[in-house]
C-alpha cells in the first residue's frame, strides 16, 4: 500500500544500486533515486557509502541486513539486500535508505523496521518488488522520489504492527551467556564499538534486548549494523554483527565478543551484570523500570556502584515492589524468600513503600489479602503494607486505595502506629496537628468502633482540651459527623488544669453555638446532649454556681434553649439552679412581650400636627 499525504514531519528515501553513473556521477554501487536535494545527497552519501556494501552475501541468502546510526540531529536505517549486479556477478547490493531527524528515526522506528515489510510504505517504483530484476532505477523517470510521513511510518511500524511486541517475543531466544557477557561489555566500556560474532539470533534482536536491558543505563549511540562480512569498514555503528565461520577481521580495534567461544575469565562487572540478566528475565522489563537511573552513565565506576546499589542481599539484585507483587504468587526463589522473611528486609521495604505510587500500593492491599495461605510467613509485611497506605491514605489517597483499604480495614495495632508516626512527624516541624483526614479516612474505610475509640483516645490525651475544642467547632464547619465523634471522644476526658483555658476558645464562639447547630440540625434534643458533652470538657459533672456563671458568660446574651436545658439537667439544686431559672424566665419575657414602653408614652399624641 501507499501512505496517503499528511502533514507533521517528514523523511527521504534514496535508493542505492549498481549503475553505470549513479546520481553522484560514479559508476558501480551508488544512489540512483532520491528524494534529497543535490546538496543533502552529497552529505549523505559521504555517510553512507562505506555502509552500503558488505551486505552478508552467500548462496541462496537473501536476508537483508540493517545499519541504523545517527549523525548529530539526524539519523538513518538502511536495508541492504544482497543481489547481483545486471551482468550477473554476486555481491552487490540493492539498498534503501531512510533519512530523517533523529527525533523521528528512533531506535524503536529502527528496530521495528529490521522486521517489516518496507514494501508497505516505499514509494511504488523504487519498492524491493519492482527493482528485484536487476535493472537500476535510473532512466525509469523514478530519480527523484516523493519524501514519505515520517508520522504515518512510525504509526504503520511501531504501533499498527506491534513489531516491537515481536522483538520482545524474539529476545527471549537470546542465549543468558551472550546477553550476560554483551551487558558486561557495555557496562565496562560504555560506548565503545562492539563487534558480535556468531550470533545464535538476528542482530537487532540482540540489539532489542540489550536496549531494553541497559539502554537507560549505559550512555552511546546505540547504532547497529545487523549483517556485515567483516567489520573493518569505515564509519561503523556501535554493534557489528558478523558470522562466525572465520569472517571478520581480526585485527580490529574494537571489542569482539563470540558467541560460540569460551567467555574467558570475569571482569569485574561480570557477577553484576549476570545479575540484572537474571532479575529482568524473571520478573520483567516493567520490573527493572524501576531499577533504573534517571540519566544513563558513561563512567564505569557510576554503573558498577549503581548495580551494586540495586544488590538487596548477597548475590541477589531485585526490586523490593516486585518481590512484593511475587510474594502471593508463591514465584519466589529461595534466595528472594529468605530475604523477604529476614529483618534486614525491612528498612528498604519501607523505603520503596514509601515511594510507591498509589496504584501500587493499591495493588499490594488487594494481592496481600489476609485470608492469602503464601503469605503468612511474610505477615509482619501486610502490616508494614498497611501502614504506608494509611499514610497515603491520610495524605489524601484516591479512591482506589481507599476501596482496597475499606475492603481489608487494617487493624487497631497499625493505626494506632500511623497516627503516632504522623503525631511525632508533626510535633518535629513544629506544625499544626490536622484531626479531621483521620476521622474521616478512619470512618471511611470502616474502622471499627474500637479501633476508632483508640484513636480518639490518643488524640484526647495528645492535645489540649482548647485545642480539641477549637478543632470541633472548625472540623464542625467542614464535616459535621465527624466533629461530634471527637467532641464524644473529648468528653471521656476529664477537664484538667491546663495553661490554654477552653473557655478561652467557647467565648470567641458563643459555647459553640453555631457548631451545635451544624452538629445537630433541627434536633433540639441532639443539641442538649451536645451542650452536656461541652460542659463535661469544660467544667465537669457537677456545676455550681461559679461554672454556671461562667458558661452564661461565654454564651452571649441569648443563650440557646438547648444550652439552658443542658445546664439545668447538670447544675447543682440551690443557687447554681435559680441563676440558670432566672435566665430562662428572662428568655421567655424577651421572646414573648412587647417591648417596654417608654416611660411619659402613654398614648398616641393627640396633637396636631406641629408647624
Amino acid at each position: 500500500m501507499s501512505l496517503p499525504a499528511r502533514g507533521g514531519l517528514r523523511a527521504d528515501i534514496t535508493v542505492y544500486q549498481w549503475s553505470e553513473r549513479s546520481l553522484t556521477g560514479r559508476g558501480d554501487v551508488g544512489p540512483v533515486a532520491t528524494s534529497l536535494d543535490r546538496e543533502a545527497l552529497l552529505r549523505w552519501n559521504s555517510r553512507i557509502e562505506h555502509l552500503v556494501w558488505a551486505s552478508q552475501e552467500h548462496p541462496g541468502d537473501t536476508t537483508p541486513g540493517f545499519v541504523y546510526f545517527r549523525h548529530e540531529n539526524e539519523a538513518a536505517v538502511l536495508r541492504k539486500l544482497p543481489v547481483r549486479d545486471p551482468n550477473g556477478r554476486a555481491g552487490s547490493t540493492l539498498t534503501h535508505v531512510l533519512t530523517g531527524p533523529a527525533g523521528g528515526i528512533d531506535l524503536h522506528l529502527a528496530l521495528a523496521a529490521c522486521r517489516s515489510d518496507w514494501d508497505d510504505w516505499l514509494p511504488p517504483p523504487v519498492r524491493q518488488s519492482a527493482l528485484l530484476d536487476g535493472q537500476a532505477a535510473r532512466g525509469s523517470g523514478a530519480e527523484r522520489l516523493e519524501r514519505v510521513p515520517l508520522d504515518l511510518v512510525r504509526q504503520l511500524l511501531v504501533e499498527e504492527q506491534r513489531l516491537l511486541g515481536a522483538l520482545d517475543t524474539a529476545a527471549e531466544d537470546v542465549p543468558d551467556d551472550l546477553l550476560v557477557r554483551l551487558a558486561e561489555a557495555l557496562m565496562e566500556q560504555p560506548g565503545a564499538p562492539l563487534t558480535v560474532v556468531g550470533s545464535p539470533v538476528d542482530g537487532e534482536v540482540v540489539v532489542h534486548a540489550l536496549a531494553g536491558l541497559l539502554g537507560r543505563v549505559v550512555l552511546g549511540s546505540w547504532g547497529f549494523a545487523t549483517r556485515e562480512e567483516n567489520d573493518a569498514a569505515k564509519d561503523l555503528p556501535q554493534f557489528v554483527f558478523v558470522r562466525g565461520d572465520g569472517t571478520g577481521t581480526r585485527h580490529s580495534t574494537r571489542r569482539r565478543v563470540d558467541a560460540k567461544a569460551d567467555p574467558g575469565p570475569p571482569g569485574p562487572l561480570r557477577d553484576q551484570a549476570a545479575r540484572l540478566v537474571a532479575f529482568q528475565r524473571r520478573r520483567g522489563t516493567g520490573a527493572l523500570t524501576r531499577l533504573l537511573p534517571d540519566q544513563p552513565m558513561a563512567n564505569p565506576s557510576k554503573i558498577r556502584e549503581w548495580a551494586a546499589g540495586h544488590q538487596v542481599a548477597p548475590g541477589l539484585m531485585s526490586d523490593v515492589m516486585s518481590l512484593l507483587e511475587a510474594a502471593p504468587h508463591g514465584d519466589l526463589s529461595d534466595r528472594e524468600d529468605a530475604y523477604l522473611r529476614s529483618a534486614a528486609a525491612i528498612p528498604r521495604i519501607q523505603l520503596e513503600l514509601d515511594r510507591a505510587t498509589e496504584g501500587q500500593l493499591a495493588r499490594l492491599l488487594a494481592l496481600w489479602r489476609p485470608d492469602s495461605l503464601e503469605l503468612q510467613p511474610y505477615r509482619h509485611l501486610r502490616e508494614e503494607i498497611h501502614t504506608w497506605a494509611l499514610h497515603r491514605a491520610f495524605d489524601g489517597g484516591g479512591r482506589d486505595l481507599l476501596r482496597e483499604l475499606s475492603l481489608a480495614p487494617p487493624g487497631g495495632r497499625v493505626v494506632y502506629r500511623v497516627l503516632e508516626e504522623r503525631l511525632e512527624s508533626a510535633a518535629r516541624r513544629q506544625a499544626d496537628f490536622d484531626v479531621l483526614p483521620l476521622l474521616r479516612i478512619a470512618l471511611q474505610i470502616g474502622a471499627s468502633q474500637a479501633v476508632l475509640d483508640d484513636m480518639m483516645r490518643v488524640l484526647v490525651t495528645r492535645f489540649s482540651m482548647a485545642f480539641l475544642m477549637s478543632e470541633v467547632d472548625r472540623i464542625s464547619r467542614i464535616a459535621p459527623a465527624q466533629a461530634r465523634t471527637l467532641l464524644e471522644s473529648c468528653a471521656r476526658r476529664r477537664p484538667g488544669k491546663e495553661r490554654h483555658h477552653p473557655f478561652d476558645v467557647l467565648r470567641r464562639t458563643q459555647f459553640h453555638a453555631e457548631a451545635v447547630d451544624r452538629m445537630a440540625p433541627q434536633n433540639p434534643w441532639q443539641a442538649v446532649h451536645l451542650y452536656r458533652l461541652l460542659l463535661l470538657c469544660t467544667t465537669g459533672e457537677q456545676l455550681g454556681q461559679r461554672e454556671v456563671l461562667d458558661v452564661l458568660e461565654a454564651a452571649g446574651r441569648n443563650p440557646s434553649p438547648a444550652l439552658l436545658q443542658a445546664l439545668l439537667d447538670g447544675c447543682r439544686r440551690g443557687k447554681a439552679q435559680d441563676t440558670v431559672h432566672a435566665v430562662v424566665v428572662q428568655q421567655y419575657f424577651r421572646q414573648h412581650l412587647p417591648a417596654r414602653p417608654h416611660d411619659g408614652d402613654h398614648g398616641p399624641d393627640r396633637r396636631g400636627p406641629r408647624n
